[in-house]
């Protein structure tokens, strides 16, 4: 037996079944809302190859875009794994996956905005 995912409508508090676009009471878009949190995450520090590290990037960009968060913060180390990264955000960026990604202060991290 499956279990659905319930979330909650941030605008008006309704619980929806997850991939339900517009809310039933409010008719708010489900998929942008935010409460301007971040999620960090780290795909370089335990032994990930690139390969690894970009899939669980993928994986953690989709499990960030079912919650609240409207931020993925990523940290990427200094090597290969940054250089794939950042050439995989670009990338997303230009097809408009994701709404944009900056570098923080810390060039091993890299911010990712995935809900306007």
């Amino acid at each position: 037996m499956s279990q659905q995912k319930i979330i909650d409508c941030l605008a008006c508090g309704m619980s929806v079944s997850f991939g339900v676009v517009n809310c039933p009471k409010c008719d708010n878009r489900l998929d942008l809302q935010h409460d301007g949190s971040t999620v960090t995450i780290d795909i370089a520090h335990n032994r990930e190859t690139v390969r690894d590290a970009l899939l669980k990037l993928q994986r953690n960009m989709k499990a960030a875009r079912e919650t609240n968060a409207q931020n993925l913060r990523v940290i990427v180390g200094s090597g290969r794994i940054r250089e794939e990264v950042l050439g995989l955000l670009y990338d997303l960026r230009s097809r408009e996956t994701i709404i944009d990604f900056n570098q923080d202060e810390n060039p091993g991290a890299v911010t990712i905005k995935l809900k306007p």
